[in-house]
């Protein structure tokens, strides 16, 4: 059982910190009580390492979509069950029932999860036999016990090793080679030499990983063993009687290495790929010939030059991470075409316009946020209703009208487009947007008055954050005045008479006086507003401008446009 995810497209952005946490891993449970008790377990340890500040789930101003996986393999069999360790995080309620096991490992895992709750909830009685269950992180190793006969490999598996290939291992100063039978199986022996040509090529390793590549225990991990850190074993679905590598965690290493090529790409059977904050560079190596992976992180590393082209014809990969890298240039359309789940492309030199293909993604979690795109928000993002939750477009150069269509995302829980040069009044179509909890706009040319229909999202919805400050509005409407009053609403440094801290009047004079772009107004709702009707003449007023310093927003109205 595992209490694993984490991704918080917020944080993305703010630390390089690696999305995927696991913390306890535990033998699977055969009662429903023990499956709740992971999940209390799992509410109680997320803060802790969070937040710990903040009770369990509430993380305001940081929206953090929290997940708890009951999962076992870290291969997603070709119809994934409730529990299957896929990227996309589970809510208590979508939780199936417990794996059948036997009840010798139903009473073990009941004992460690008591244990681990007390230590992470506050009994402190029991605190000390809790102390190590805590996993390190990555793929953590489980509880499971060796086989009888040692091996953990089926009786199938032959000793004798594949060779190594030519000049592999030649001079790379990692010891005797291990005999072949030493090998839990042929898979094994022949990764072997693999992990020690790349071991080879590491010039730095300040936590001494390295040090425990040795030996033939690769998949020591799998034992509770501390041999090989970073490689996590499992039983890939075409061999479920051999064990080998089907995961690589690196992150947080720190190791330094000139390229990863000839050694991810040497794991047939390699799931999922980690090495958040290390010194990786060069090219990313092409993985599709292997037909399990989906997921790869290479976050915080000192990658460099265009989209890596490798990425894009990995079909089935469900998990990208590549922010807080040196990449640069275009992305091309086809990425957004790819089936990821989460999609973290942030803190990057990644300019140009945003491809119309940006529809076609069917992400929950989208960052591109703090790089150098250019143009508007592509309107095909109305396609991506049924999936999108949270998207941040925030510190780019992009322009033009806010879309329309935004209002029509409707499981939208977060959008930022803040520190952009957008333009327009804010469409009357974001008072559809139900879901929202996180809204900043801030830092943009909007202007006009702040649609009453949007504010009430606050009574009617799950707004919680409602960011406008460095704008040009003139006015808010009546439910807004109720936002500003209780710190939901942010108006700073816009145009608006009578409130604190907005731009100097000739300021807001020369921006309304001579409108870069004028966008449309459209005075359509796309959805029933229950409880919203049109505010009192006096909510506030537009500011006495000149008459031909009237050329935003004359005409719109609530607010609105496109």
């Amino acid at each position: 059982m595992l209490c694993v995810r984490a991704i918080s497209p917020l944080r993305s952005i703010q630390s390089p910190a690696p999305h995927t946490t696991l913390l306890l891993r535990f033998p699977p449970l055969s009662t429903p009580k023990a499956a709740a008790l992971v999940l209390h377990l799992c509410q109680c340890a997320w803060p802790l390492l969070l937040r710990p500040s903040l009770p369990p789930w509430k993380h305001s101003m940081d929206p953090i979509s929290i997940g708890v996986f009951i999962s076992f393999p870290l291969y997603i069999p070709a119809s994934p069950p409730p529990f299957s360790a896929t990227a996309t995080p589970l809510l208590p309620r979508q939780m199936a029932g417990p794996v059948s096991v036997s009840r010798h490992a139903a009473v073990v895992a009941v004992l460690v999860l008591a244990a681990a709750h007390g230590a992470l909830c506050g009994s402190s009685h029991v605190a000390e036999l809790a102390a190590g269950v805590v996993a390190r992180g990555g793929n953590a190793p489980s509880l499971r016990a060796p086989r009888a006969n040692g091996t953990g490999a089926g009786a199938d598996d032959g000793p004798a090793p594949a060779p190594a290939p030519s000049g592999l291992v030649a001079g790379c100063g990692c010891g005797p080679r291990p005999a072949p039978w030493q090998f839990l199986n042929q898979k094994l022996a022949a990764l072997w030499p693999v992990i020690q040509a790349f071991k080879k090529t590491i010039t730095c390793d300040p936590l001494g990983v390295t040090a425990t590549w040795e030996g033939p225990d690769l998949c020591s991990s799998y034992f509770n063993g501390t041999k090989y850190k970073g490689f996590y074993c499992d039983f890939p679905p075409d061999a479920n009687t051999t064990l080998t590598v089907a995961s690589i965690d690196f992150n947080g290493f720190g190791l330094c290495a000139p390229s990863l090529a000839g050694f991810v790409d040497q794991f047939p059977d390699l799931a999922l790929f980690h090495a958040n904050s290390n010194n990786f560079s060069g090219d990313v190596p092409d993985l599709t010939h292997l037909p399990f992976f989906y997921e790869l992180d290479l976050s915080n590393n000192n990658f460099s030059g265009p989209f890596p082209d490798a990425v894009v014809p990995l079909g089935g990969l469900l998990f990208l991470d590549l922010r807080f890298n040196r990449y640069a240039g275009a992305v091309p359309p086809a990425v957004f075409a790819l089936t990821v789940e989460a999609l973290f492309l942030n803190n990057n030199g990644f300019d140009g316009r945003i491809p119309d293909s940006f529809g076609s993604t069917g992400a929950k979690y989208l960052v591109v946020a703090n790089n150098q795109f250019t143009g508007p928000i592509p309107r095909s993002i109305y396609n991506t209703s049924a999936t999108l939750s949270e998207v941040l477009f925030l510190n780019n150069r992009l322009s033009g009208c806010l879309p329309y269509e935004i209002g029509l995302v409707e499981g939208l829980a977060v959008f930022d487009a803040g520190g952009n040069e957008i333009a327009g009044p804010i469409p009357l179509s974001f008072g559809c947007l139900r879901d929202v909890e996180e809204l900043n706009l801030a830092g943009n040319q909007l202007y006009g008055q702040v649609p009453d229909v949007l504010c009430l999202l606050a009574k009617t919805g799950k707004l919680r954050n409602l960011s406008l400050s460095d704008n040009f509005f003139h006015s808010v409407g009546y439910h807004c005045l109720e936002l500003v009053r209780s710190r939901v609403l942010d108006v700073r440094r816009n145009c608006i008479l009578g409130f604190p801290d907005q731009r100097p009047p000739l300021e807001c004079v020369a921006f309304y006086a001579d409108p870069a772009k004028h966008c449309p107004f459209i005075p359509h709702i796309p959805c029933d507003l229950p409880g919203y009707h049109h505010p009192p003449a006096k909510a506030a007023l537009m500011p006495e401008l000149p008459a031909t310093a009237r050329g935003h927003g004359q005409t719109q109205g609530q607010g609105g446009g496109n």
